[in-house]
């Protein structure tokens, strides 16, 4: 196995390994404060700076602080070229470029520069509406300026236009080709780029535009996925003008990437969501092709002054990318943020490392319950399990979460989520988990007000509970017709879930309904629906229904997507039921705990040492409704709030009148300390962060020839730490521990263990 590592990694891998290694060692924060990182012997850096709109519109500092540390680090970091993304500027004005030329000047005899405008920087306000833009202008960035005459400079396409222009330079024994083109470019533009490159064969070639990559690590491709990828090139109005072209991402690629045997490289910014997108991609002559999204708009301050650092190491193979801020002079080391290539690999594509464990949190919400300004008052997490939740983009009743800072995308897992106030300024609410209420493709909360007509969104303090699918949790994101959401289940399939009516559905996992688990159910829209289940009186399953919650019962709902988590009672910590509101008993229930029915729709839950701080509860109603001949899932929903004691406080209401009633629902406790966890599997991912490396070793090594549990190196749960953990250890080494390859480029610290031979004590049993 070890020459297997071996033969993956170059000696300045090894040597940027050890380094790095004890640098993450002590601490496994995802964000890292620290001086700038000093680079290997013998390497040079790129430093790449994406969208900069948001700075030179408010006037900002941080884009100088940026260019600034790029001036005084050029020598100690050798940093060879800076490239800017685009969006110099928000609306193409004077004062926004004067202050992107102060900020840009800076670089000015120090180190070269390639600008590729955006989007923003073309057309009257920066609309795109032509491709008129300032950056052209002399006193600019325009023919004659310091930019233009830059020795590095190679030619442009247009005689007086610098918007589309080639620069050459040496580093690391390699010569380099710069394509810096126009937003959304012309095929012109593409015949002249591949001329360039073709009479540059010996030269390594990067391509610097726009828009090319979306964030879901893909390109941008309007033939193939339109109006599902937003700010496609092809949605603006540029496209419109008489004899104009306009290529994406694919075009891009397959008119011009993809023909040439030295491309390396494309560097994009334009895209919300999470900012982030990386694809490896094979040229059609079999080079590797590195194409990478990076665009910080949207964060605290416009981008928080981060960019991109490109550190190539003197092997001419191996390059490392980071995430660097000198605004807060710290490192963002998340998974997408901090990774290594080779540049003449495919490297895997960049995922998150696993939650094993839900995810869950309070949200304390500020401001006024409904108001017109669609406006909501301080969004605080004052409780979360780890990695923590936070929030990114907020208005009245639409809270958009993440988990250790990063944005859920709704194919990798399940939210769900319950309304902790009963009443708030005499309004009831209900809580879906939208798939893509910001149009960014990431989930986050639709909050209404209950058994209001219209959609009336509303502002009320509500608790989360996030499911990773690879963790191994069973559930699914479904489409109105009953379809599974492509790529969006797990533990399920088609065959168990067939549509009925409108927002009437059927699901058979296979086990009891009544004894072997819950079933929690929830609106997958930014809508006013809420789902309710009822499992068949022989288990064989479930009904489900997606109601408006302005309706009364019916034989049927209505056609809205929803999401639903299966969580079995063997789940690890779970404390739950099936209960009965009406009889005041439970059908099926696991662990400790107090449920007593105080009056109509109204029940009080007590768990020894547990309180609404320390946890949450899930919740859906899961009952039938009995009306003459029409037997469906019956048409409640419920809330919760704390008690002054520490309980819960369970409440359901009918609809649409609201009144307090009794069903029937699933209930399951999410402790913050201790969240749940699917049943234990062998597993030698032993601190639970993802991956099978090296720390795992550790572990096992100070836990061998002991009893302890799995945090200790119990892989097999055998009770005892031993040579059968190792060789778990080594079967699973570079996987997530439940079988599912990581990147072919193993952790630092499995590989320091290596490069320092530690060796494996000699007493296993």
């Amino acid at each position: 196995m070890m020459n297997e590592i071996s033969q993956k990694l170059s000696i300045y891998q090894l040597l940027f390994i050890v380094t790095l290694s004890l640098w993450h060692l002590f601490g496994d924060a995802q964000i890292a404060v620290a001086e700038a990182l000093p680079i290997q012997p013998g390497s040079w850096t790129l430093a790449v700076l994406p969208d900069t709109q948001d700075y030179t519109e408010f006037g900002l500092s941080h884009f100088t602080t940026q260019t600034q540390w790029i001036a005084d680090h050029a020598v100690s970091h050798n940093i060879q070229y800076v490239l800017h993304e685009g969006d110099v500027t928000e609306h193409n004005n004077t004062t926004q470029w004067d202050r992107g030329l102060t900020s840009m000047n800076i670089l000015n005899g120090v180190v070269p520069y390639a600008i590729a405008p955006g989007n923003h920087d073309y057309g009257p306000s920066g609309f795109s509406a032509n491709r008129n833009t300032l950056f052209n202008d002399p006193g600019y960035f325009g023919a004659g300026s310091p930019y233009a005459n830059q020795a590095s400079v190679g030619g442009f396409f247009e005689a007086g236009k610098t918007d589309n222009s080639y620069h050459t330079f040496s580093a690391g024994g390699q010569d380099w080709l710069v394509l810096a083109m126009e937003w959304a470019p012309r095929d012109s533009v593409l015949t002249w780029a591949n001329q360039v490159v073709t009479d540059h064969p010996d030269h390594q070639a990067m391509l610097v535009t726009h828009a090319y990559m979306y964030y879901d690590e893909t390109r941008y491709d309007w033939a193939t996925k339109g109006t599902t990828q937003q700010w496609n090139p092809h949605s603006y109005p540029l496209e419109n003008n008489p004899g104009e072209t306009v290529n994406d991402g694919q075009e891009i690629w397959d008119g011009l990437v993809s023909q040439h045997e030295n491309f390396r490289f494309t560097f994009s910014g334009h895209v919300l969501g999470d900012g982030t997108g990386f694809l490896s991609s094979a040229g059609d002559q079999g080079n590797i092709v590195h194409q990478m999204l990076s665009n910080y708009q949207f964060k605290t301050q416009g981008g928080n002054g981060d960019m991109r650092l490109l550190e190539f190491l003197p092997d001419g193979e191996t390059v490392i990318v980071r995430t660097y801020s000198p605004v807060l002079d710290r490192y963002d080391t998340k998974y997408d943020q901090e990774f290594i290539l080779n540049l003449n690999e495919l490297r895997e594509p960049l995922a998150p490392p696993i939650n094993e464990r839900s995810v869950a949190a309070n949200l304390l919400v500020g401001g006024s319950t409904t108001n017109g300004s669609n406006a909501v008052g301080p969004v605080t997490v004052p409780q979360s399990s780890l990695p923590g939740i936070g929030t990114f983009q907020l208005n009245r009743g639409d809270y958009q979460l993440s988990v250790g800072g990063q944005g859920m995308e709704y194919k990798r897992g399940i939210l769900l989520a319950s309304i902790t106030q009963n009443l708030r300024d005499g309004l009831r609410a209900t809580v879906e988990a939208g798939r893509n209420s910001f149009e960014d493709g990431l989930m986050a909360l639709s909050l209404t007000q209950a058994g209001a007509a219209g959609l009336t969104e509303v502002n009320f303090n509500n608790s989360v509970a996030w499911f990773d699918f690879r963790a191994g949790w069973q559930g699914a994101h479904v489409n109105a017709n009953g379809s599974l959401a492509t790529d969006a289940f797990q533990g399920v399939d088609q065959s168990m879930l067939s549509k009925q009516a409108a927002g009437r559905y059927t699901l058979d996992m296979g086990v009891h309904s009544q004894t072997d688990g819950l079933l929690f159910a929830i609106g997958n829209n930014n809508s006013n629906v809420v789902v309710q289940t009822a499992p068949h009186s022989d288990g064989s399953g479930w009904d489900l229904r997606v109601q408006s919650n302005v309706s009364n019962f019916s034989g049927t709902g209505i056609d809205q997507d929803f999401s639903f988590l299966y969580l079995p009672y063997d789940t690890e910590g779970l404390v739950g039921g099936l209960y009965e509101g009406a009889n005041d008993s439970h059908i099926s229930s696991v662990g400790t705990f107090t449920m007593t029915r105080l009056s109509a729709g109204e029940y009080e839950l007590t768990i020894p040492n547990e309180s609404p701080e320390t946890g949450m509860l899930i919740l859906t109603v899961s009952d039938d409704f009995f009306n003459g001949s029409i037997t469906a899932p019956n048409d409640n929903f419920l809330t919760y709030e704390p008690t002054l004691s520490g309980s819960f406080m369970i409440n359901a209401f009918d609809l649409p009148s609201l009144s307090m009633e009794d069903t029937s629902f699933s209930w399951a406790f999410i402790s913050f300390d201790d969240p749940l966890a699917p049943a234990t599997i062998a597993s030698a991912d032993f601190n639970e962060d993802g991956s099978v490396d090296g720390a795992d070793f550790l572990i096992w090594q100070r836990g061998v020839n002991s009893a302890a549990g799995l945090a200790n190196g119990d892989a097999d749960n055998s009770g005892f730490v031993d040579g059968d953990d190792l060789a778990i250890w080594q079967d699973q080494y570079g996987t997530d521990g439940m079988n599912a390859p990581l990147s072919v480029v193993p952790e630092p610290t499995a590989l320091l263990l290596i490069v320092l031979g530690l060796l494996v004590p000699n007493r296993i049993r």
